[in-house]
């Protein structure tokens, strides 16, 4: 009787395990803005694109060296969750627009990996 047990914990465990890894990764179509990590959901209206810009460039050319270049993020419309974009040069020229992005989501790294970008 003891083995049965073990048995089904032990296909239960790799189950959860599958399970869970294949969450981490998973492919997503949202719609949402394109911001900076340091602004973030403050970025998420129209005419912010200078501002996005600035942050992500850093303020070291404008007489500002303490701002730091800022990574690159996807906040979505639903929830304003927040992805560090990956692959920024998939959304290059769509900074402070909003978009619709199909791509992986790990969400254990809180990241996203552009694929697709369509305007709205």
């Amino acid at each position: 009787m003891e083995k049965k047990t073990l048995l089904a914990v032990g296909i239960c465990l790799m189950l959860y395990v599958a399970i869970a890894a294949g969450d981490k990764n998973k492919s997503i179509t949202v719609t949402g803005w394109v911001s900076d990590e340091a602004c973030g959901v403050a970025h998420t209206k129209p005419g912010r694109e200078d501002c996005v810009r600035k942050c992500l460039k850093g303020g070291a050319d404008i007489g500002h060296p303490e701002w730091k270049p800022q990574r690159m993020v996807f906040v979505t419309d639903t929830g304003q969750k927040i992805w560090v974009v990956e692959n920024p040069e998939a959304l290059k020229g769509h900074e402070g627009h909003h978009l619709k992005i199909t791509g992986q989501v790990d969400t254990s790294k809180k990241t996203v990996h552009v694929n697709e970008v369509n305007a709205l």
